[in-house]
């Protein structure tokens, strides 16, 4: 039997029986596929760790199904502060939202790599919501790669030869809930008693939740915008200061604060350098190139292999394409992979970090 299947209420039954018996699976989200396990069983949540490779250091995302669940993840109730900072954003769930407070007591300190907050979230999609009506516990859900690799947007990413290096042989089942509808992950920000911080730009923009925060953007990302260019690091910088904020190092040598937050992450094998108009570049024979709208011809020409992820250059296209054509030119036997950049700005701060990270393993 094929790992795939489709989302049938008779499959989202045997799934959430699967996790009650301590199995994994691999679920659909609006951001990326996930390697689900029951929240509440350590032993479960290990698998998720031995499948990954992930480093123990890094927290993992618990899901829920609504509101009315935030105590089977999260301390409740919370103080008048954080719930305050919750009632700023909580009409962005169902959504590509996560926000990290103190702990529920149920809550592993395997999933939370020993920190006494948690990173918790009510997806969008309906079959991952429909699977969480099934289930009287929390799913924790990180993407469902290899830690550090390219992150899955569609069923067929995790299952066999597109999965790879893969985590197919550890699961039960991928549950298909087509393509992901943003590309790339959620947007994580820390509710604390000082203000919020965004530890990890995603599919809802810095500037909404600074807004709903009635700050600036720089105050909740902690950076000072006008120093940020196309080829800089848009956001490494502010992540380790919020993590040494937190007394952890951003390299994954001590506890994280949150998922997303190392330096070297979504990596290709293959080299990955990022298009810079001001510098010349030499490519060698066999180069793939990665365009944020359709190159001129003279151009392409210079490409063994084009992917062209907007005919607009719509920001929100990109995000949604950009694992995906990351995987396809990763299994093309290339020797670099060149990526346009954009400015980062709104989806654009997400789609700049996971690029830089991506980049991050081959500009040593």
């Amino acid at each position: 039997m094929t790992l795939i299947q489709p989302p049938a209420d008779e499959v989202l039954d045997r799934a959430a029986a699967l996790l009650a018996a301590g199995k994994l699976i691999a679920i659909p989200t609006e951001t990326v596929y996930g390697l689900a396990a029951n929240a509440w069983d350590r032993d479960a949540v290990a698998k998720i760790f031995a499948a990954k490779q992930r480093p123990a250091t890094n927290p993992l995302i618990v899901h829920i199904a609504a509101i009315d669940q935030m105590d089977r993840a999260v301390m409740m109730p919370l103080a008048p502060e954080l719930q305050r900072q919750l009632d700023c954003v909580v009409d962005l769930w169902p959504g590509p939202l996560t926000v990290v407070l103190p702990r529920s007591n149920r809550i592993s300190d395997v999933v939370t790599a020993g920190r006494d907050t948690v990173a918790v979230r009510i997806p969008s999609h309906p079959v991952a919501l429909r699977l969480l009506r099934r289930c009287p516990f929390p799913i924790a859900a990180p993407s469902a790669n290899r830690s550090n690799y390219v992150s899955p947007t569609m069923a067929e990413h995790c299952d066999g030869a597109m999965d790879q290096p893969g985590i197919h042989q550890f699961i039960e089942m991928v549950i298909d809930g087509g393509d992901c509808d943003f590309g790339v992950e959620s947007t994580i920000v820390a509710l604390r008693p000082e203000g919020p911080r965004l530890l990890r730009p995603g599919g809802v923009a810095a500037e909404t939740l600074a807004e709903r925060f009635g700050i600036t953007v720089p105050q909740l990302t902690g950076e000072q915008l006008p120093g940020l260019h196309l080829t800089g690091t848009p956001l490494t910088d502010a992540v380790a200061e919020s993590a040494a904020e937190a007394g952890v190092t951003a390299d994954g040598t001590a506890a994280m604060l949150a998922p997303g937050m190392m330096k070297e992450h979504y990596s290709p094998t293959t080299p990955l350098m990022l298009y810079d108009t001001a510098r010349p570049m030499s490519l060698p024979a066999r180069a793939g190139r990665i365009a944020f709208k359709p190159l001129s011809v003279q151009e392409a020409a210079c490409y063994a292999a084009v992917e062209t992820l907007s005919d607009s250059g719509d920001l929100h296209e990109v995000a949604k394409g950009l694992f995906a054509a990351l995987r396809r030119l990763d299994h093309a036997e290339l020797d670099l992979i060149v990526i346009d950049c954009c400015e980062p700005v709104g989806i654009g701060m997400a789609i700049m970090d996971r690029i830089h990270r991506a980049a991050a393993t081959h500009s040593k």
